[in-house]
């Protein structure tokens, strides 16, 4: 099964209204009552659900709010916000947490490096949060794709991720 490394800030998560400090918040304080509807960005969730419905893909969180949610977190993220077929798509080793002063970049080698199977893969990012990704070898090499700020996923990504996902994995 392919692979997609997922962040949320900017890819399906526009941050606008809500964002990963609301739902940080949410595990100490009442949460804003529409903020399980309004957290993610529907037309970008679209996109992602039908990538992985296409392509039969495994995901693999990459998101900073890994700082603040394990396994059962996610889950319940995932429930709440309606995004069970996302739930249902998760790798069983299903995250690439950054260490302290550690890239994305790095989280995801150092995952490759234990978990890769020789799996298709690509990376849905920002420039913002995945900055050591720009003009890594995995953007090189076709397999990183850029999603803009206050846009998020969309469907014009759709083909680099097809042609990624199913070609010959480079590593």
């Amino acid at each position: 099964m392919p692979l997609i490394f997922l962040d949320f800030d900017d890819v399906i998560c526009l941050n606008n209204p809500y964002g990963g400090y609301d739902v940080a918040r949410a595990a100490y304080e009442v949460p804003e009552p529409d903020l399980w509807d309004k957290l993610f960005h529907r037309p970008s969730v679209r996109v992602l659900l039908a990538m992985l419905q296409e392509h039969k893909a495994q995901v693999v969180i990459t998101s900073s709010w890994l700082r603040f949610l394990d396994r059962d977190g996610i889950d319940t993220l995932l429930e709440r916000t309606g995004l069970a077929p996302l739930k249902n798509a998760l790798h069983p080793q299903w995250d690439a947490p950054q260490n302290r002063h550690e890239t994305r970049l790095s989280a995801i080698e150092r995952w490759l490096a234990a978990n890769h199977r020789g799996e298709a893969f690509i990376v849905l990012d920002d420039t913002l949060s995945g900055a050591a990704l720009v003009d890594s070898h995995l953007d090189k090499d076709g397999r990183v794709v850029w999603c803009v700020e206050g846009v998020g996923l969309t469907s014009e990504h759709s083909e680099k991720v097809r042609s990624a996902l199913m070609g010959q994995s480079e590593r």
